[in-house]
């Protein structure tokens, strides 16, 4: 694990560098992160496409192998403003486990907290096929007797550039400070709807291709490649593969996710391959429209 620099010195107007651990739960997205949708978008793009409801919410767990050993929650709550404005709420939290803390014997004495939160305010302001959004976020983080806080502020865009092309950008963690961006990510993606009019059945379905490429100022730069079949409002299945860098090494990592929706609910599943055989990585979560 990335341990080296969560003890690093940092300005309150930049992510604390244990931030960097949500990179490890975004390998359980089966879309570019700018591409991401829903309440739970709001995380990765706050310019993430949200329902005409009044009011939404979401919840995804991740859940690494044992031999990472992390935990996540990610929540988010979103409202309409009118027919162009639209408001959220957001918040997280990751954690390291099983890290024990010993003395002169192995013998555990205790456990070493290590763990990243935070809490956003996002907007977005719809005008025709663009959709603009900024969110900022309130971050708290621990290592062992190391406590900091942080203070970032993201912008996305996504663009309907025709009926069958979207283009998405975004950051995320971006830092206020002109210096200390190791843990800010930048994302962008576009999608592809490679079958019009195509139907299965009587229900309308669509394939859909995406493109999406991350960089981190740590890292090298990691490309996306996948695709989706949509079938009505109910059903998606997505997979993807991921050119991940990372600890020195590059590799092929391979991702699939279903969700199925009944009524105001719908349910997602996501597995993904970890980068040398670090295990998988899983994600489940939970979408409902509160308030039509």
């Amino acid at each position: 694990m990335a341990f080296i620099s969560l003890c690093s010195g940092h300005a309150l107007g930049q992510a604390p560098g244990a931030a960097s651990l949500w990179r490890v739960t975004a390998a359980s997205l089966t879309t570019p992160p700018s591409l991401e949708t829903g309440p739970a978008g709001l995380n990765w793009n706050p310019a993430a496409p949200l329902d005409r409801s009044k009011l939404s919410a979401s919840a995804h767990l991740v859940q690494t192998s044992d031999v990472i050993g992390l935990s996540a929650i990610l929540a988010s709550v979103s409202r309409s403003v009118g027919e162009t404005a639209r408001i959220g709420l957001s918040g997280g939290r990751v954690d390291v486990r099983d890290l024990v803390r010993t003395t002169t014997s192995p013998t555990s004495v205790g456990t070493i907290p290590v763990y990243e939160q935070f809490l956003g305010l996002a907007g977005q302001y719809v005008f025709r096929g663009l959709v603009v959004g900024g969110l900022a976020r309130l971050h708290d983080a621990r290592f062992n007797l190391e406590h900091n806080q942080g203070f970032t502020f993201d912008l996305g865009a996504r663009f309907q550039a025709s009926s069958r092309l979207v283009v998405a950008a975004a950051t995320h963690f971006l830092a206020i400070e002109l210096n200390g961006r190791e843990s800010t990510d930048y994302y962008a993606g576009a999608e592809y709807v490679a079958t019009p009019n195509m139907h299965i059945g009587r229900v309308a379905a669509e394939v859909l291709v995406r493109y999406g490429a991350t960089f981190c100022a740590s890292e090298k730069l990691e490309h996306m490649f996948g695709g989706g079949l949509k079938v009505g409002d109910h059903f998606q299945l997505d997979a993807s593969v991921v050119r991940e860098a990372g600890f020195e090494s590059a590799g092929w990592r391979p991702a699939i996710a279903v969700s199925v929706r009944v009524g105001r609910y719908q349910l997602g599943l996501a597995r993904s391959s970890g980068l040398n055989d670090l295990g998988a990585t899983y994600r489940i979560g939970l979408d409902a429209t509160l308030i039509r």
